[in-house]
């Protein structure tokens, strides 16, 4: 299976490709980057890299190399300091309707496009909010166009929203038993979720920390014993 990747050198995004590389089930990785992500083990060549300094204009030449895709996992967030979070909402909104239009999708299958969102997400752009109000609003506003454009090429499209909490470190001290309450995900298992949700699909478009977390767990251990 081919997938494309953005935010491939982001804390998340360099997870989700850490995992595609290792992932069986994945042939083919069109890593969109602003940056050359650090150098990985890919023994099968899997990886193909292509910097993309405007993520609101795609040249003929990258979505060629996106041809035969069946997945977007946009891994690109936004931060609450984002001086322009406006350009989160156009470069996402770009993306979705860039790979469709062009038809890059596998012939014959809807393309999957999975959302790296965020707990809290707000769709009503007139609240009042008293916390990472920019973050929080931009989100709510990318997840509502891209289900509009969802159900204007339902023939075509099919979106995913991943929303986490906070994200640690797969390292990070802190006990199993209170991440559900303290609603926190570790990155090993968001990854290995957002991947399976690129890959198979899922049967809630919307996926909350409890799914990402609780299904991404199980996936790792589902790997790890395939691989002994």
């Amino acid at each position: 299976m081919k997938i494309i990747l953005t935010g491939p050198t982001g804390f998340i995004g360099s997870h989700v490709l850490q995992s595609a590389l290792s992932h069986p089930a994945i042939t083919s990785i069109v890593a969109l980057s602003r940056r050359q992500p650090p150098a990985l083990p890919d023994p099968e060549n899997k990886l193909h890299i292509i910097i993309q300094s405007d993520f609101l204009n795609y040249s003929h030449e990258t979505l060629e190399a996106c041809a035969g895709a069946e997945a977007c996992i946009w891994g690109m967030g936004v931060a609450s300091t984002e001086p322009n979070p406006s350009i989160i909402f156009d470069s996402t909104i770009a993306a979705a309707r860039a790979f469709v239009d062009a038809k890059v999708m596998k012939e014959g299958s809807k393309f999957r496009f999975l959302y790296l969102s965020g707990m809290f997400t707000e769709k009503n752009q007139d609240k009042r909010l008293w916390f990472l109000t920019g973050a929080r609003k931009i989100r709510g506003a990318v997840e509502v166009e891209l289900m509009k454009m969802q159900n204007e090429r339902q023939e075509a499209l099919v979106v995913y929203i991943a929303r986490p909490g906070a994200v640690l470190a797969t390292n990070s001290f802190f006990p199993r038993l209170l991440e559900p309450l303290a609603r926190v995900i570790k990155v090993d298992d968001l990854a290995a979720k957002m991947l399976d949700t690129a890959i198979n699909g899922h049967n809630t478009q919307t996926l909350e920390i409890d799914v990402l977390r609780d299904e991404g767990k199980l996936l790792k251990e589902q790997l790890l014993v395939a691989n002994q």
